[in-house]
C-alpha cells in the first residue's frame, strides 16, 4: 500500500467519526416540548389534516385529561379552557373546529400559569392557547 492510500483512509476515518450534517428541514432539530406543540412538528407527524383536537390527542393526549374538581363550585370544568388568538373560545371540544393546518403553535397552561395569564377566565383545568397562522 502506498502512502497515498493510507492518508486517504485515515481521512475517511476522522470524517466518519465527525458529528451528523445539520437537518436543514428544522423538523428534528428542536427538542419536543410537553407544553408546546408547533406547527413544524404537526406536520412532521402528519397530524395537520384533521384537527386541533386530533392533533392534540396524538401528540400531547395529556392535556386533554381531566384535572379534577380543586372548587366547590360544580360548574367549574375539570377539563382545560380552549384561547385562540388571546381569546376564549371555548371548552376543549373547541379544538375540534380548529383545523389543524391553521395551527402556529398550541400551548398548555397548568391552572397557576393560566391564572397568572388569562386570569378567572383561566378555569381550574388550565388553559390550551392556541395560536393561528
Amino acid at each position: 500500500m502506498s502512502v497515498k492510500h493510507l492518508y486517504l483512509i485515515g481521512v475517511a476515518a476522522i470524517l466518519g467519526c465527525g458529528p451528523p450534517p445539520p437537518d436543514l428541514s428544522g423538523a428534528s432539530a428542536l427538542p419536543k416540548s410537553g407544553t408546546l406543540l408547533t406547527a413544524v412538528e404537526i406536520a412532521a407527524a402528519k397530524a395537520d389534516n384533521g384537527t386541533a383536537y386530533e392533533a392534540v390527542q396524538r401528540l400531547r393526549p395529556n392535556w386533554l385529561a381531566a384535572r379534577g374538581t380543586m372548587s366547590s363550585n360544580v360548574e367549574a370544568s375539570q377539563y382545560a379552557t380552549v384561547f385562540l388568538d388571546g381569546q376564549q373560545f371555548g371548552n376543549i371540544d373547541a379544538l375540534r373546529r380548529i383545523a389543524a393546518y391553521h395551527v402556529a403553535n398550541i400551548r398548555y397552561h397548568d391552572i397557576t400559569q393560566a391564572g397568572a395569564r388569562f386570569g378567572i377566565r383561566g378555569g381550574m383545568g388550565g388553559v390550551i392557547e392556541v395560536i393561528s397562522k
